[in-house]
């Protein structure tokens, strides 16, 4: 095969044309046969373009004229290939196909839980539109129906527990995953409409109060989410503790571990199972109503810097831990100071109104908590005979003691600041609470059954658990966008259809190559099934 150039004269013209030609016997005579008309050559260039051409026949490649191509159809390519990639190098393939391996089934379970995770990054939704989703823009393409998202799902949560030991065990492997900390909190998150059992009222922390809702609690090591419970919307914080304590060490063989979290989620009762357990914990303490703590924490603390630490009280094996942030002690103390002047105003406001008897005397101290709220109890206050109040002087003493203080407590042997570290790092479990919510669209929730809400809250665990592979730590979706713009094109020709992503930017490059990932193949003749 080789290039041909070929005189045509017209008109006292001479014109010069290109093609690819072949020899061949014909008649039991040599010739030649014509591969591809490239068509005429008037330029140096034209003659550079002919021989690539030449070069790409020899090479075994094909050559198309754009003619003769076309474009029918673009989809989403770069994140579902790293999110593929490092599924399989992580272990979460094998987690979910080793606890569902036994089940026979006319479809994939794990690639549809795997491409409803990955559409949580993509577009988060309903089922009905993952499945849509799936159909239209995911690649490779995928054949599924809409009940078999039903059952994968339903199948997803009965194997809830031996995917989450499965996972565990693979990412302690490929991350060296350290378990010596782990972080715990609780959210909670709505529903539209009737929502299943296990809906129901109870605090929310999305303001919520009028909607039926679910408690979502997560542990966390470092910045992975390693498991997560779904209980109903009305289950008080403190009760949860000691199920998560005890999972960790039955499901998962956790020993020896400190438990960092809330003052939300603490009780004595919390502090004396986990001490019966033999575990660690570092928790903070409400800053009001505890005699020990308040005495505590208007202990002065020593050193220099913006924040600092010291260890003010030791017993029973445990250590108290003030840490004070200087920065936001001139703010809390400043905000007082404008809370106290505004309550001021509003007393002296409610004190002329009782005078002119616009006020009736039965409804005064109604009308005194409706404008102070909690701030009520900065002040002393007698509405028996008009109005007369004053400043509770230890009361407001003690709110200036506190300012921009927190109080630890803690059974390790790390030091003051440690503690106090490791106590930060429990906003890494908000900030996944916020990406699950914001980002994954977690809330709200529209199914009706509790499996099904269950197998969603998984799946959107699933998502974050991706995301936090893909962005290494990083709570910026920066790599999240840079992937997403990594797209596959369907090209057809007159004989056949294949596939060719977009050259890859050195931003994605510079991200394949810190996940230790190749690049996804430019070319894939036709649509993996």
């Amino acid at each position: 095969m080789f290039l041909k150039i070929s005189e045509k004269k017209y008109k006292d013209k001479v014109y010069k044309y290109a093609s690819i030609v072949e020899s061949v016997r014909k008649g039991g005579k040599s010739t030649h046969r014509v591969v591809q008309n490239i068509g005429r050559v008037e330029s140096e260039e034209d003659l550079e373009r002919a021989k690539k051409i030449e070069e790409a026949y020899k090479k075994g490649e094909k050559v198309v004229k754009l003619g003769d191509l076309s474009i029918p159809q673009t989809r989403e390519y770069g994140l579902l290939w790293a999110a593929d990639e490092l599924w399989k190098k992580h272990g979460v393939h094998d987690a979910l196909r080793d606890a569902l391996g036994e089940r026979k089934t006319e479809f994939d379970v794990e690639r549809i839980i795997f491409l409803l995770t990955v559409n949580r990054l993509y577009n988060p939704g309903s089922d009905l539109s993952a499945l849509e989703w799936i159909e239209e823009m995911a690649f490779p393409q995928e054949d599924v129906e809409k009940q078999w998202v039903y059952r994968s799902l339903d199948k997803l949560i009965e194997e809830k527990d031996s995917i989450e030991e499965n996972l565990l065990e693979n990412l302690k492997e490929s991350l060296d995953l350290s378990l010596d900390m782990v972080f715990y909190d609780l959210t909670s998150t709505f529903f539209e409409g009737e929502g299943p059992e296990l809906a129901d009222f109870g605090y929310s922390r999305d303001h919520r109060g009028d909607k039926e809702q679910i408690v979502l609690g997560v542990v966390m090591a470092d910045g992975i989410p390693v498991a997560h419970k779904v209980w109903s919307g009305n289950t008080a914080d403190v009760s949860t503790l000691k199920t998560t304590v005890d999972d960790l060490k039955e499901r998962f063989g956790i020993e020896n571990v400190v438990f960092v979290a809330d003052r939300g989620v603490i009780s004595s009762d919390n502090l004396e199972d986990l001490e019966e357990m033999g575990y660690d914990y570092i928790f903070s303490t409400k800053r009001r109503r505890e005699n020990l703590v308040e005495n505590l924490l208007t202990e002065e603390v020593e050193g220099d810097g913006k924040v600092v630490t010291e260890e003010v009280h030791s017993e029973n094996g445990k250590k108290y831990v003030v840490c004070l942030n200087r920065e936001r002690r001139e703010d809390q103390l400043d905000n007082l100071d404008n809370i106290r002047k505004k309550c001021e105003e509003k007393l002296e406001e409610l004190k002329k109104k009782a005078e002119q008897g616009r006020i009736q005397p039965s409804k005064l101290e109604k009308k005194i908590e409706n404008k102070l709220g909690k701030n009520k109890r900065l002040f002393n206050h007698n509405s028996e005979d008009g109005l007369s109040y004053s400043i509770d002087k230890e009361r407001w003493d003690y709110e200036r003691a506190i300012a921009g203080k927190f109080l630890l407590v803690t059974t390790t042997d790390l030091n003051s600041w440690d503690v106090m570290v490791a106590y930060k790092n429990l906003k890494d479990v908000e900030r996944a609470f916020d990406e699950l919510k914001n980002l994954l669209n977690l809330r709200p929730i529209f199914h009706r059954t509790d499996k099904r809400v269950k197998a969603h809250v998984f799946v959107c665990y699933l998502a974050l658990l991706t995301k936090r592979l893909i962005t290494e730590g990083s709570y910026s979706n920066k790599r999240l966008k840079e992937l997403k713009s990594l797209k596959v094109h369907e090209l057809n020709t007159d004989h056949e259809t294949m596939w060719m992503r977009n050259e890859t930017s050195h931003e994605q490059q510079e991200i394949l190559e810190s996940l230790d990932l190749q690049k996804p193949p430019k070319i894939t003749p036709e649509t993996p099934a």
